[in-house]
């Protein structure tokens, strides 16, 4: 816990100097105090216990405690570790000298084993570490009763060290396994923006495919009349480049307006698609009164219940309308158009129908054979509505049929 409270510190507030070292070295300087403490208790024990006349009380320092300072080494060597311990304890045991600390140590070498190998390294450390007990009940020829009890008590010591270090290999596995699932949550959220980013630039090419070849289609009709009418009808010709200039700022506007959301929407969290205003069936007269005055003559008819839609819908629908003009304003000399809206219990049905006239009837092509992407893209977007369409040749023109579905009681916004 205090490790814990020192990290999340240490995250929270950059240490510096002195304490920073520290908190970096926690674990080492863990170690070595704990060696210290052990060489200064064992000290202590042989200056006040019996120990053989000829053997100074402090020789079997020159071992245990060189033994006790290999405890740093034991996530790197834990096996050495765990040898040079046991010899050294045997051997202290074997002259009846007092070994100190040096049980406790082999128990956290044991540890230092088992965390990092495998469970017949634990059982094979476990085993060789009973040499002690064993040796230790040789020596002093303890009574059954003693030895049943030493035995015992080293067999629970050991089950205990073995169970905490296979619990942190669990622990430190799952701890593995979740930056694994971290990793990958952060690799799918990744490939989640990027779907969505593909997503919102085929959106935007859409619409910038709508706004522009619609418009564009618009102003080569305007300037075709105007042309053929600047020496016959000047008056006429110059309402007509009026309306030439109101088209193309009307398309600079909408363009404009989605360029600046593009440009402010990291800044702002504006999704491209939410600039105002949003066309709607509402603008359906005013895009058929655009194209009127050229060789072809419109028609727009309302049926059913004329109500509003779904902002999706409204959407979807005038841009269906817009795409069908654009394809025979640009595909068919002259004739005659029909737009309908159909308004549906459960389904908004769109038919455009163009006719051709004149000599165009010879001369022009199925406009389905000029219209792949368009099409493609009105495609899309009735999918993800869950409607249909449908686009195929006439005699002498092309007919697009669209159905959207809708509530009855779809007006609300």
């Amino acid at each position: 816990m205090v490790d814990h409270a020192l990290g999340h510190s240490a995250v929270a507030k950059p240490r510096t100097g002195l304490l920073a070292w520290i908190t970096a070295r926690r674990v080492v300087l863990g170690d070595v105090m704990f060696v210290v403490v052990l060489c200064v208790l064992h000290g202590f024990d042989l200056s006040i216990g019996e120990h053989p006349p000829w053997m100074v009380w402090w020789w079997p320092l020159l071992v245990s405690v060189p033994a006790t300072s290999m405890l740093p080494l034991r996530r790197r060597v834990p096996w050495l570790v765990l040898f040079v311990l046991l010899a050294v304890t045997i051997a202290l045991t074997l002259l009846k000298l007092y070994i100190g600390g040096l049980n406790l140590v082999i128990l956290v070498a044991v540890y230092s084993v088992c965390v990092r190998g495998s469970r017949t390294a634990s059982v094979t450390a476990a085993t060789i570490a009973m040499v002690y007990p064993v040796t230790e009940m040789v020596v002093y020829e303890l009574s059954p009763v003693e030895s049943l009890l030493r035995i015992a008590g080293a067999v629970v010591n050991l089950v205990m060290v073995i169970g905490w270090a296979r619990a942190m290999q669990v622990g430190r596995r799952r701890a593995r396994q979740l930056e694994q699932t971290l990793a990958l949550l952060d690799e799918a959220r990744d490939q989640l923006a990027a779907d969505a980013a593909a997503i919102e630039r085929a959106r935007i090419a859409r619409e910038f495919h709508d706004i522009v070849s619609h418009n564009l289609s618009v102003v080569a009709l305007r300037a075709g009349v105007a042309r053929a009418l600047i020496d016959r009808d000047q008056e006429h010709a110059r309402q007509t480049l009026q309306e030439l200039e109101q088209t193309s700022r009307g398309a600079l506007g909408e363009m404009r307006n989605l360029l600046n959301v593009l440009r402010d929407r990291n800044s702002a969290g504006q999704d491209p698609m939410d600039w105002q205003p949003t066309p709607s069936l509402d603008g359906v007269d005013k895009l058929v009164e655009s194209v009127r005055g050229g060789r072809v003559v419109w028609k727009l008819d309302r049926r059913g219940q004329v109500r509003e839609l779904g902002s999706g819908v409204e959407m979807t629908a005038y841009r269906i309308v817009q795409e069908a003009m654009t394809n025979v304003l640009k595909h068919v000399g002259s004739g005659r158009a029909r737009v309908l809206l159909d308004y549906g219990p459960d389904a908004l049905r769109i038919e455009v129908t163009n006719h051709l006239g004149g000599l165009d009837v010879v001369e022009a092509r199925p406009v389905s054979q000029q219209s792949g992407h368009g099409l493609i893209g009105l495609r899309e977007r009735i999918a993800l509505l869950g409607g249909t369409l449908t686009a195929h040749p006439v005699l002498n023109g092309f007919h697009l049929e669209a159905v959207l579905p809708c509530a009855e009681n779809s007006d609300l916004p």
